[in-house]
């Protein structure tokens, strides 16, 4: 199987240049370049001055080493794709108002037909590496637009990054997919040729016995390019009114769904920011990904190959909790070895102690400000198992329990971490079982920190109930909440 990396980002965050610095880098490699988006390749590549040959006007290029650069559409993986042999490595890059798009159609390769499917099932997704641009990176977690906002407001926009000195950028692309969303419009064929006012075919063609869906309801097959074209359009529809649907995203919670899943982060524009935010900017990195963490300008990295290494990183909850004075930004770390009771967290977390599907997360009053919060939970009534716990944006995801790594056989513990584990289950009474959270909240929408770590203390057990121990735990504090 072909290695394969998807590269995810929002808006000018260094795509482009990420492109620019590989195809530069490694002229040795035969690549696959797949562009997820709305029927056109960036314009950033098809500007570049080194020559290609077209393959197909605006949508599949192909570079002078061979590799070969198109859009996600089923044709041009047939036709240019599957037919050109084998890749060295294959690079999918991501729309910029989209978080898991690709990674969903790559975990389905066993249910896809067709050209997409056969390609799909003969690469191996190695890592997920997420492009941030540092200087806007804290303005767009503090501001309250929403995708759609940027998807309406992008053609009055700014112009984009500048690639290595030259007129290419990435917000060009983005721009004219925002103006698409906005107007996008199917110019009718002209059936002038062939059919009158009311769309009775005047061309001495046999009639068909399947009725095709032109402008004007023509039948005949003078129209069944046509027509083709239109079902083509269709599934454009279809596409982007999916993209559509995450418009009502706030920007801020579509970029921390991007760091979230990727395993891999090129910081990139880090020439345009002073080292204090710089430093700022790596501490909320850490606190609250387990990424690896590459510092770039023009997203030129010092290997390649990297981007294609597995990667295990641990995060780091340990970090003094801090603010960055001048967006008010705040990022807190919640560190315990203590259980939460699960009756009071869930107190914490809803109106009422019940659990059911009308529950509402007390958001204005036990979360006020809160941008995300993610980590690690232990439950007093739960000795084997760690839940991973999630707020980000008025949704809350408790579950996708793992167990404690005190409670696996040695042989499997991961080898990268084989260390800490010992260090820890020898350390604490409790063993691995502790509470990790990392909090990303907003001064301007009225985060206090003191207020939320009080808020959270109040759900660990007591010394009391600690005294009690994990036996008695298990049953007074039994419960189907979580």
């Amino acid at each position: 199987m072909t290695d394969a990396i998807v590269v995810i980002g929002f808006i000018s965050s260094g795509k482009a240049s990420l492109y620019h610095s590989i195809r530069k880098d490694n002229l040795g490699l035969k690549v696959a370049y797949l562009f997820d988006g709305v029927g056109t390749l960036p314009q950033s590549v098809l500007d570049e001055t080194n020559g290609y040959k077209t393959l197909v006007e605006d949508t599949c290029i192909e570079l002078q080493n061979g590799s070969i650069v198109t859009v996600m559409e089923e044709e041009f993986i047939g036709d240019f794709i599957l037919k050109n042999g084998k890749f060295d490595k294959v690079i999918f890059f991501s729309h910029p108002f989209e978080s898991t798009f690709l990674l969903e159609v790559l975990s389905c390769a066993d249910e896809m037909e067709g050209s997409l499917g056969e390609f799909i099932s003969s690469v191996k997704l190695i890592n997920v590496v997420c492009i941030l641009d540092a200087e806007s990176l804290l303005e767009d977690l503090k501001s309250d637009k929403k995708v759609g906002d940027i998807m309406s407001n992008e053609e009055d926009g700014e112009d984009g990054e500048e690639i290595d000195n030259q007129e290419i950028d990435d917000e060009n692309y983005e721009k004219e997919l925002s103006e698409r969303f906005e107007k996008q419009h199917i110019e009718k064929h002209d059936h002038s040729s062939c059919c009158d006012e009311k769309g009775v075919c005047s061309s001495s063609t046999k009639q068909k016995d399947t009725k095709l869906e032109c402008g004007k309801g023509c039948q005949k097959e003078c129209c069944d390019d046509q027509n083709d074209e239109i079902d083509d359009l269709k599934d454009l529809d279809t596409d982007i009114d999916e993209l559509v649907k995450s418009s009502d995203k706030l920007v801020s919670t579509l970029i921390l769904e991007q760091i979230s899943i990727s395993n891999i982060i090129i910081l990139n524009k880090i020439d345009k920011i002073e080292k204090s935010k710089l430093e700022f900017i790596g501490k909320l990195l850490n606190l609250i990904s387990s990424s690896l963490v590459i510092e770039s300008s023009y997203c030129k990295i010092p290997n390649f190959q990297l981007l294609f290494n597995y990667v295990v990183t641990i995060r780091d909850y340990k970090l003094e909790s801090e603010t960055d004075t001048e967006t008010g930004i705040s990022i807190v770390n919640y560190y315990q070895r203590k259980p939460f009771h699960p009756i009071r967290l869930h107190k914490l977390l809803y109106d009422t102690i019940e659990k059911n599907e009308n529950n509402q997360l007390n958001l204005k009053t036990n979360f006020k400000g809160v941008l995300l919060t993610t980590g690690l939970i232990w439950l007093a009534n739960d000795m084997k198992n760690k839940y991973n716990f999630e707020i980000l944006e008025g949704k809350e995801m408790i579950g996708n329990k793992r167990p404690f790594w005190s409670t696996m056989k040695e042989s499997e513990w991961n080898p990268a971490i084989k260390e800490n584990i010992e260090r820890e289950i020898k350390l604490f009474k409790y063993q691995d079982r502790k509470i990790e959270l990392s909090i990303v909240g907003l001064q301007s929408n009225g985060f206090d920190k003191d207020t939320i770590i009080k808020k959270l203390d109040q759900c660990l057990l007591t010394d009391k109930e600690m005294e009690l121990g994990p036996n008695t735990w298990e049953i007074d504090f039994k419960s189907d909440l979580f």
